[in-house]
C-alpha cells in the first residue's frame, strides 16, 4: 500500500521553497508514495498539474471588501478549512513548509488529525520572526511538537536545536537540490543580445525577489564601485516585486547606472538569466541554503555572497567564489573586480562551481533523502505504537 503524504505550503509562487517542493513532487517514487497538496492561496496551479492526486486551496484572503482581515480571523478560518481537508484526505504524513503552514500542521498533530507531522524550515528565523512575540512563541512551539524538523542547511538545524529546543534526534539536515540539466553552462546566452549587451561586456547579476532582507540597494552600491573601475561592466537583476523594486530602480538612477542595468520582473526562466552572467552577486542579510546560489554555481557562474546562514555550505570560499562580510558593498566590489581582472581565476572557479553542485547538491539526492526520512518516521511510529500496545497487555 502506498504511503499518503500531504504537503502544505502558502502558495505556488515563484520562490525557492515552492520550487524545491515542485521538484520533490516531480521525482517522488510513485510506487511507494501518494502525494496530495493543501495551499493557502490559489494561482499557478499548472505548476503541479499531473504531480499530485489531490490539490486543495484554502482560499485565505488578506482582505475582504477592502478591509484588511485580522490575523485571528485568518487563523481561525484557515484552521477550519485545513482540518476539513485533512479529514477528507487522511494522510499518514503531513509535511508542512514555511512558518504558517507548519503552525497549522502542529495543531493537527496535537489534535491527532494526522499520525505524523514534519516541519520544514527554509530560512533563518530573523527573516520572519522579527519583533512579533506571539508569532515567535507560536512558531517555536510548533517546531517543538513536530515529529521531525528538517532544515536545508546546518545553520538552520543548529538554530532549531539551540533556539527552539528541538532534540537532535528529531532534527535533520536535507540540503536543497539543483537541476543540473536545467541550470548548466551549456544554456545559450542569447539573453545578453536581447538586452542589448555585447559578448565582451562583463555581466554581474542577482536573481532574488525584491524583499527588504535581500538588500538590493547593497547590490546597487557595489555595482557603482565596480562600474567606476570597469566601464564594460553590466548589471542584471531578476525577481518578483515584493515591495522593493521601485526603491531599487530609484537607487540605480541615482547612481547613474540606468544605461548599464536591466531589471527583469518576475523572471520565470532563471536559467537564462544565469547563462547571461559572468559573476553572481548575493547581498541578502539572511539565507538558509540559497537556491539561487546553487543554480548560479550549477550554471558555471562563480558566486560572491555574504557570510550568513548556509552560504558557506553552498560556496567554497576561494574555490567556487568568495564569501564576504554581510552589509559590505566595498568587499563585494573588491572581489568582483578581482574576478573581472583575472580570466584564469574566473574559469577555474566556474569549473569548480559546477563540479561542487554535481557532487553535493543533486536533485536526486534531495528527493531520496526525503523518501528515506518518511519511511524512517513511519517505522519509528509503528515501533512506538507496538511498544505501547504490548505494555498495556
Amino acid at each position: 500500500m502506498k504511503t499518503k503524504v500531504c504537503y502544505t505550503i502558502y502558495s505556488l509562487s515563484w520562490g525557492g521553497a515552492e520550487g524545491q517542493l515542485i521538484e520533490l513532487l516531480r521525482r517522488l517514487d510513485r510506487d511507494r508514495f501518494d502525494p496530495s497538496l493543501i495551499l493557502w492561496e490559489g494561482g499557478n496551479l499548472q505548476r503541479v498539474q499531473g504531480l499530485v492526486s489531490d490539490t486543495r486551496v484554502l482560499g485565505i484572503e488578506r482582505q475582504v471588501s477592502g478591509r484588511r482581515v485580522s490575523r485571528e480571523y485568518r487563523a481561525a478560518l484557515a484552521w477550519r478549512r485545513f482540518s476539513r481537508c485533512l479529514s477528507e484526505i487522511r494522510p499518514q504524513i503531513l509535511h508542512a513548509i514555511l512558518s504558517g503552514p507548519c503552525i497549522l500542521a502542529a495543531v493537527a498533530r496535537v489534535t491527532r488529525l494526522v499520525p505524523c507531522a514534519i516541519h520544514s524550515r527554509r530560512t533563518m528565523v530573523d527573516a520572519y520572526r522579527h519583533q512579533d512575540r506571539i508569532r515567535t512563541m507560536v512558531d517555536s512551539m510548533a517546531t517543538k511538537v513536530s515529529d521531525l524538523v528538517i532544515g536545508n542547511c546546518r545553520a538552520i538545524v543548529r538554530e532549531m536545536i539551540t533556539l527552539d529546543g528541538v532534540p537532535e534526534s528529531r532534527a535533520q539536515l536535507i540540503s536543497n537540490g539543483v537541476d543540473t540539466a536545467r541550470f548548466s553552462p551549456q544554456v545559450e546566452r542569447s539573453l545578453r543580445e536581447e538586452l542589448g549587451w555585447q559578448q565582451d561586456d562583463f555581466v554581474f547579476g542577482m536573481v532574488a525577489n525584491f524583499l527588504p532582507y535581500k538588500r538590493h540597494l547593497d547590490f546597487v552600491q557595489a555595482a557603482a564601485l565596480i562600474h567606476a573601475v570597469y566601464p564594460k561592466s553590466r548589471f542584471l537583476l531578476a525577481g518578483e516585486d515584493r515591495g522593493e523594486m521601485e526603491s531599487a530602480r530609484k537607487a540605480i538612477e541615482r547612481a547613474g547606472l540606468g544605461p548599464y542595468t536591466k531589471i527583469l520582473p518576475g523572471m520565470k526562466n532563471p536559467e537564462r538569466a544565469f547563462a547571461a552572467m559572468d559573476v553572481y552577486i548575493c547581498t541578502s542579510q539572511t539565507e538558509g541554503l540559497s537556491n539561487s546560489l546553487l543554480e548560479a554555481m550549477s550554471s558555471g557562474v562563480p558566486v560572491i555572497a555574504p557570510d550568513v546562514g548556509g552560504n558557506r555550505e553552498a560556496v567554497a570560499d576561494g574555490v567556487t567564489g568568495f564569501i564576504v562580510p554581510c552589509h559590505t558593498p566595498e568587499a563585494i566590489a573588491k572581489a568582483a573586480c578581482e574576478l573581472a581582472a583575472n580570466p584564469d581565476l574566473l574559469r577555474r572557479m566556474s569549473h569548480n562551481a559546477r563540479k561542487r553542485t554535481e557532487e553535493l547538491f543533486s536533485m536526486e539526492k534531495m528527493v531520496r533523502a526525503h523518501e528515506q526520512a518518511y519511511m524512517r518516521l513511519l517505522e519509528e511510529k509503528r515501533a512506538s505504537n507496538w511498544a505501547r500496545l504490548t505494555c498495556r497487555v
